[in-house]
């Protein structure tokens, strides 16, 4: 059995005291108890897009035995976040590559540029039957909402039958700033932030605030399991 966590979307500002840089350390420290066999931050990690300095903060907070897999969002510099995390947690400078399990494969991509290139799609083909796709855009058409109308993935219709070819069985984003998942030909889990919420179905942009929230991915064979973890909620029981 393999044990993953998702964060997505944080945002974190250099100001300590702003909200999303106190959620960060929060689930910081709940990952550090938890101990997943991989931890996942799937873009958007600072406030400032691309920021060194944000970056090096992040970096110094991650536990040093935790396995973390990052791959950047739409307001990441992909270049500035492999020189600051370096190979350990980037894997690789293209942030594509696919990890083995036991019985299935994860799969890590870079859609930072808006698109997800040919030779993305086709390392999709590659990999073994219910297998796990990681990417920072949701790869369908969610709603007509604000998010889906100004900042969807621009090749998302190439993107999702790419997938639907493909033996990828979940695939798990975020940038949406919401909790949302749809199956169809596959299923497709949007994890929320812990920075600010954004409504699915809203047409103008309507942010909100509470919880904070991260996904936790049990694989278990070619079974996979999943729930978003409220840490707030958590801990209050």
């Amino acid at each position: 059995m393999t044990t993953l966590l998702q964060i997505t979307d944080t945002h974190v500002p250099l100001d300590p005291e702003k909200r999303a840089h106190r959620n960060f350390l929060k689930q910081i420290e709940f990952v550090r108890h938890y101990k997943p066999n991989i931890l996942v931050i799937s873009g958007d990690l600072p406030a400032e897009d691309g920021s060194k300095e944000i970056y090096s903060l992040m970096a110094q907070a991650l536990p040093v035995e935790q396995e973390v897999v990052i791959i950047p969002g739409n307001h990441d510099k992909p270049e500035t976040l492999y020189k600051v995390f370096g190979k350990e947690r980037c894997k690789t400078p293209s942030f594509c590559h696919v990890v083995p399990l036991p019985d299935i494969d994860l799969v890590f991509v870079d859609s930072s540029s808006g698109t997800l290139s040919i030779s993305q799609q086709q390392t999709l083909q590659g990999v073994r039957s219910e297998s796990i796709l990681f990417i920072h855009h949701p790869t369908k058409k969610l709603s007509n909402g604000f998010m889906d109308t100004n900042y969807p993935l621009q090749n998302l219709s190439e993107v999702d039958a790419a997938i639907r070819r493909s033996p990828i069985a979940q695939v798990f984003c975020g940038h949406f700033h919401c909790e949302h998942t749809v199956v169809e030909d596959y299923a497709l889990h949007v994890t929320p932030s812990a920075a600010f919420r954004v409504g699915l179905n809203e047409t103008e942009i309507n942010v909100s605030y509470g919880g904070i929230p991260l996904r936790e991915i049990i694989v278990d064979g070619t079974s996979v399991s999943t729930q978003v973890i409220d840490i707030e909620k958590t801990a209050g029981q």
